[in-house]
């Protein structure tokens, strides 16, 4: 996959402006800033969260995010942001509770839609979510209109047509910046390693290294690729700078995996930090990762029961087929984990 050269602001540069108006906005805030920048500030460190895998940006885009809402004189607004926020962190009865009070306090509808469709995707409502994404790409095909569409026919086992939208949501983006390129990029590798397509998958990390090198969760799904390819160096050498530069367990959870491949005895110390790290985050966001934390500990983090526990509650949050095929794995890991016990005892 090739993107022409210079067709966008150097990663780099672009991450180091992120930072730069984040801080100049803190500023603001300390000085008494309003509603509005309280509210872009909370944008952008969600923004740079997700590029470099930080939880503690996440956190504090919360935070400020809620400080904009007690200041906040439009209703309208202020609910749906409240409702972006409950979505986000996988809330998802209460974000679509808000979503609806924030059409009647009179929020624009078009946005409400698409925050619907995410909320219907997320859920498994994948043809009514496939209703509103249509209506959105056809009414303003954008980068973004048509790579969510792309990626719900990816979820959806349209692979073909999944291609077809991805391809063209990067044709259609007219702007400078890397991160919308960036977030297509890194959804379309994520959805290619979701089909098997390990080939695609690297093809498309590699691309999102080129156009955003810092992207952490690509680089981390790049070293999974490498992993599932039984590339240990490259893996390990594309996931060992992810445990510095990121908060998020999942990359000292792969990094474990990689070490007990090698049958490196530090992978056992790594599980554990990679555990008590879930533990921590479970037991102040249980929805938002559950599903990553059932993965862990169905496998290096080594407590199938445990597994169990988190993939039933990740299915009562949403009943899509990857959470129910996630249950499933939880399942015959603890099944198994059981008959092994009792044939050794």
């Amino acid at each position: 996959m090739m993107i022409q050269p210079h067709r966008y602001t150097s990663g780099r540069i672009a991450l180091a402006n992120l930072s730069t108006s984040i801080d100049r906005l803190e500023r603001e805030r300390a000085a008494g800033g309003s509603s509005e920048s309280l509210l872009t500030l909370a944008k952008l460190l969600f923004l740079r969260g997700d590029v470099l895998g930080r939880i503690e940006d996440h956190d504090r885009g919360e935070s400020i995010a809620t400080e904009a809402i007690d200041m906040s004189s439009n209703c309208a607004r202020a609910v749906y942001v409240r409702a972006q926020m409950a979505g986000r962190f996988h809330c998802f009865a209460k974000a679509k509770a808000l979503l609806a009070q924030a059409l009647v306090a009179g929020y624009s509808r078009q946005e409400i839609e698409a925050a619907r469709a995410a909320l219907l995707q997320a859920t498994g409502y994948y043809n009514e979510a496939l209703v509103l994404r249509e209506r959105l790409a056809k009414r303003n095909p954008r980068i973004d209109t048509l790579a969510s569409l792309a990626t719900l026919l990816a979820e959806m086992d349209q692979w073909g047509r999944a291609e077809t939208y991805y391809a063209a949501a990067l044709d259609a983006d007219d702007g400078a910046s890397p991160f919308p390129c960036g977030q297509l990029l890194f959804e379309w590798g994520v959805s290619s390693m979701r089909r098997g397509d390990l080939d695609h998958a690297e093809a498309v990390f590699a691309a999102l290294d080129a156009v955003l090198p810092a992207h952490v969760p690509g680089r981390g799904h790049r070293a999974e690729v490498a992993f599932a390819r039984g590339k240990l160096d490259l893996a390990e050498s594309l996931v060992a700078p992810l445990l510095e530069a990121s908060d998020d367990p999942e990359y000292r959870a792969l990094y474990a995996e990689i070490l007990a491949a090698r049958g490196d005895g530090r992978s056992a110390r790594h599980a554990e930090l990679a555990g008590e790290a879930y533990e921590r985050l479970l037991a102040r966001r249980p929805e938002a990762y559950a599903d990553h934390a059932a993965a862990f500990f169905m496998g290096i983090g080594n407590r199938p029961k445990r597994a169990v526990e988190l993939a039933l509650a990740n299915l009562r949050v949403r009943d899509t087929p990857r959470s129910r095929k996630l249950l499933s794995k939880a399942s015959a890991s603890e099944q198994a984990t059981t008959l092994a016990r009792e044939f050794t005892v």
